[in-house]
C-alpha cells in the first residue's frame, strides 16, 4: 500500500473516529410545545475517548430565550478539560454564530460536560434546560 493511501486512510479514520465523539445539547423546557422533548438518556457506557483528543459538539436552540439575551456556558467534571469556544450568546432565541464547540480532555476517568445559562442585561431567567442523550466520557490514555 502506498504512503498515499495509508495517509488518506489515517486521516478518513480520524476524522470518522472524531465524529463519533461529538457532544450534542438541545434546549428545552418543559410546557411549551415548540421546544423538542428532552433526549431519552442512554444506558451507554461512557464514550471511550483519547486524552488530548477534541471531541466535537454543538448547542441548539429551537424555542424559549425569547425574552433577552443570554450566556451559555459549558462546564466539564474535568477542571483541566479546554472548550473552544466556552461561551455562546442566545439572543431572543437565536444562537449567536454556528453553536459548534470542541472539548479537550486532560484528566483521565469519566468525565462529564453541562452547561449554565445566565441571563444578561436584565434579561428574565429561561424556565428550561440543556440536554444531551450522552454527556460522559471515559477519557483514557492513547
Amino acid at each position: 500500500m502506498s504512503s498515499v493511501c495509508r495517509s488518506l486512510l489515517v486521516l478518513a479514520f480520524a476524522t470518522g473516529t472524531e465524529h463519533g465523539f461529538a457532544q450534542h445539547f438541545h434546549y428545552v423546557e418543559p410546557g411549551v410545545t415548540s421546544c423538542p422533548a428532552a433526549p431519552a438518556p442512554t444506558t451507554a457506557a461512557p464514550r471511550v475517548v483519547p486524552r488530548g483528543v477534541a471531541v466535537s459538539g454543538s448547542i441548539r436552540v429551537a424555542c424559549g430565550f425569547d425574552q433577552g439575551s443570554y450566556t451559555v456556558a459549558l462546564n466539564s467534571t474535568d477542571p483541566r478539560a479546554t472548550f473552544t469556544p466556552r461561551t455562546f450568546i442566545v439572543n431572543f432565541g437565536r444562537v449567536v454564530g454556528s453553536g459548534a464547540f470542541s472539548v479537550t480532555f486532560v484528566t483521565l476517568g469519566v468525565q462529564r460536560v453541562s452547561t449554565t445559562i445566565t441571563s444578561n442585561m436584565g434579561s428574565p431567567p429561561v424556565r428550561g434546560y440543556f440536554a444531551s442523550a450522552a454527556s460522559e466520557f471515559d477519557v483514557v490514555n492513547r
